[in-house]
Formats: structure tokens, sequence, C-alpha cells
């Protein structure tokens, strides 16, 4: 099973809380932790926005791939078997067939882990 099985298979598990957010937690089994840092596992930020991403996909019902960075910012760590809620809000993108997504991790007492502006296109487009 490679990484990106383990993060659908912990994604197709997430808890829905209707439109726009899911709950979950990465199990401390996760292989992505392993490495990132030992000791002291914590979850890879291109690991968070591959679930952002899978949320983008579900919400429009198509592919997507990352088409631009506004901004990304970390503000505390997730760790194994933390619960976090991803809250997510789509609009249409400056170009076309493009959206904004505006994302953000939330811990289990209400505080921000991370946000970010990213900009997703089809998975078959080169804008």
């Amino acid at each position: 099973m490679t990484i990106w099985d383990e993060i659908d298979t912990i994604y197709n598990q997430a808890g829905e809380n209707g439109e726009g957010s899911c709950t979950f937690s990465v199990p401390g089994t996760f292989s992505g932790y392993r490495g990132h840092f030992p000791g002291n596992p914590i979850l890879p930020g291109i690991v968070q926005l591959s679930f952002i991403r899978r949320l983008a996909e579900r919400r429009l019902g198509r592919a997507l791939r990352l088409a631009g960075v506004r901004r990304i910012k970390y503000l505390r760590t997730i760790t194994p078997d933390m619960p976090v809620t991803l809250a997510l809000t789509l609009e249409p993108g400056e170009k076309e067939d493009t959206w904004a997504a505006n994302a953000s991790f939330v811990n289990a007492e209400g505080g921000r882990v991370s946000a970010a502006k990213l900009i997703f296109a089809p998975k078959e487009s080169a804008i």
C-alpha cells in the first residue's frame, strides 16, 4: 500500500460534518509519520494539502490538481490520532475552469492548526 492509498483510506473514513467539512484523525501507523520526525511525529504539510484536494474533489465531483498556492500557514502540529476538522470553501477562480479554495484545519479544542488559500484546476487541464 502506498502513502497515497493510506491517505485515501483515512479520507474515505472521515466523518462528514455537513457541506464543506469533515473530521478525521491520522493513525500513528500512517507511513507518512516515519522520518517526520523520529520520536516526535507530525503530519507533513503535503499530506494536509492532499486532504484539502480530496475534499475539494468530493465537493466538485471531479479530479483536481493543485494549480497555485496563495498562502499557507502552519500554526500548530497534527500528531498521531489527533482529531482534526477540515473546513473548506470553494469559489470560482480568476481563470476559467479554476477554483479558489480557502481551507483550515482545526483541532478538537477549536484552535486553528493550519490555513491555506489554494487554486485548483481540473486534473487534465494545463493552465
